[in-house]
């Protein structure tokens, strides 16, 4: 009884300090992201964002290239 009352108040304990560090700073819900998965899927976002970007802009870089120009790499 005395063993499964030590147990109870250890969980309690840990429980309690769990939720004041995640809940007490910024750095806490960092923490939650990274355990949920969240920060994952955020930077999954941002590097397809990133990558649209970038297609974007040599899209654009291949279409303001003269044909003549594009001839001429095309041979070499």
């Amino acid at each position: 009884m005395k063993n499964r009352f030590l147990r109870l108040c250890l969980v309690m304990q840990v429980m309690i300090s769990a939720l004041v560090i995640f809940s007490g700073c910024d750095s806490g819900e960092k923490a939650r992201d990274e355990l949920t998965g969240n920060r994952a899927v955020k930077q999954y976002h941002q590097s397809t964002k990133d990558i649209g970007k970038i297609v974007d802009r040599q899209t654009e870089k291949h279409q303001t290239i003269p044909d003549d120009e594009k001839q001429e790499g095309k041979r070499e």
